[in-house]
């Protein structure tokens, strides 16, 4: 099996605001898959997440006409159970159309609203677009959701097996709103948004109409169906990529690496083997299929290894994929890390001091590079700043002071321009700027890159005497 890996380069203006997913979703037991009609019964899309993180599209859909397959498409459409997604198929069955009242990245695919024509994407719609309101504004969403307010959740029994939805009492409105904030006629979609108002959307000739009044229009559309939407309660295995078995052997990924490889694995509870012997790590994240392969959509390995050898291994191991649903393809693994040292305690010792030399010796010869890997290297908190400016355009700088008071957003270690210092300024594997705070008692990358920014905020803010102020501050030891 051939291996395409996905490698993510770091732009500093991409990362200034710092990117966030949440997470919560992820620690559900099930992955969303549904079966949703269309309005004339004749056609079905089935669609199937790989994984259960919010936001997520990977995974899979297929479009039948009755049992046969017409096409599939290369993304899932999940849907929730607190009303904010919705799918709907087009009477031809060349129509699909997935509303989710949150968008998690910028790419058209995850818009709010999109539309794809025989198995491409074919159209998307923001909120603004589609609504009509303002993402500013209160209840601006495509979908119309009061799920929080109707769900009486102590006698539904929420999060537990047994679960089954059960209303609070509510009018009338609130109540159709509840499980129609979307019907179809004919091959014509009637929203309801966070708004109360109505969007009309003709899937025959991909027209849209919005901001129809409430009142105006539900005596006319209140009797027409939702569509038919089946969600199936797909398990998902809460193994970790090593707790799969070979088949021929019985044995896990990390027995099977220590003898291939002549290592011993180190426990992760084992807090002092880093201190005492030389380690080698390893870790990837991928896909288990449900006939037992890994397909890997990451890999990072220690030069001790070699990549391409090792890839070509995990390839050809035929794992048990016993707890994987039948309904899925494969399954998502996030991460998989192990550290693995020469069986041999002295050896290993000695490879800890080898490597302890060679690393200060690189340290020393990077203390006086001016440039690394084509970024030069400040020398000072100040020169630090004209560097900034020098990279930063203006309307850059000006969100950065905007989020002064809000560091998680520019130092937080998925994204901002803290983490663009620390990994090309040379923070963490040493460099003159590095050797500058150390000799001011600051050794932590995190801090480091944290004091640049906020007293860069201050530079930009126009404050007197920046750098030298801090430095009086935190002078050499």
């Amino acid at each position: 099996m051939k291996r395409a890996f996905n490698y993510k380069y770091i732009v500093l203006m991409l990362l200034l605001l710092g990117t966030s997913i949440a997470t919560a979703q992820d620690g559900l037991n099930s992955i969303p898959v549904s079966e949703t009609f269309s309005e004339n019964g004749s056609y079905k899309i089935k669609s199937i997440a790989f994984d259960n993180t919010p936001g997520n599209i990977d995974g899979v859909s297929y479009v039948y006409d009755g049992d046969q397959l017409m096409y599939q498409i290369p993304r899932s459409f999940d849907m929730l159970l607190d009303n904010s997604t919705r799918i709907v198929l087009s009477n031809d069955g060349k129509i699909v159309v997935y509303y989710h009242n949150k968008k998690y990245r910028p790419e058209k695919e995850f818009d709010n609203v999109v539309v794809y024509k025989e198995g491409l994407l074919f159209g998307s719609f923001t909120t603004e677009q589609y609504a009509a309101c303002s993402s500013k504004e209160n209840d601006c969403t495509v979908l119309y959701n009061n799920y929080d307010a109707v769900i009486d959740y102590k006698r539904s029994d929420y999060g537990k097996a047994d679960y089954k939805k059960v209303l609070r009492s509510m009018d009338e409105d609130e109540e159709w709103l509840h499980n129609k904030m979307l019907v179809i006629k004919d091959n014509i979609i009637y929203t309801v948004s966070g708004q109360k108002k109505i969007s009309v959307f003709h899937t025959d000739d991909l027209v849209l109409e919005k901001n129809v009044d409430f009142e105006k229009l539900y005596p006319f559309i209140k009797d027409f169906p939702s569509p038919k939407t089946v969600i199936l309660n797909v398990p998902k295995t809460r193994m970790t990529i090593d707790q799969f078995t070979e088949k021929k052997s019985g044995e896990t990924l990390n027995r099977l690496l220590e003898k291939r490889y002549n290592l011993k694995s180190v426990s992760k509870n084992d807090k002092n083997a880093a201190k005492e012997f030389q380690l080698y790590n390893i870790s990837m994240s991928g896909y288990m299929t449900r006939f037992g392969f890994l397909e890997l959509t990451s890999l990072n390995i220690d030069a001790k290894f070699d990549k391409e050898d090792l890839v070509k291994y995990i390839d050809d191991i035929n794992f048990d994929p016993a707890t994987i649903d039948n309904v899925l393809p494969k399954q998502y693994f996030n991460y998989y890390a192990m550290s693995y040292r020469n069986p041999n305690d002295n050896v290993a010792r000695d490879e800890k001091i080898a490597y302890d030399k060679a690393l200060k010796q690189e340290r020393i010869r990077r203390e006086r590079l001016d440039t690394i890997n084509g970024f030069f290297i400040p020398r000072s908190l100040e020169e630090s700043f004209l560097q900034l400016d020098k990279i930063m355009p203006e309307k850059e700088r000006k969100i950065l002071v905007s989020l002064e008071n809000q560091p998680d957003k520019y130092n937080s270690d998925t994204g901002g321009l803290g983490i663009w210092i620390r990994t090309n300024w040379g923070i963490i594997d040493g460099s003159r700027l590095q050797t500058y705070f150390n000799e001011r008692n600051l050794f932590d990358p995190k801090k480091i890159s944290a004091i640049i920014v906020a007293q860069y905020i201050k530079y930009l803010k126009n404050e007197s005497q920046v750098a030298r102020n801090w430095e009086r501050t935190h002078p050499r030891i």
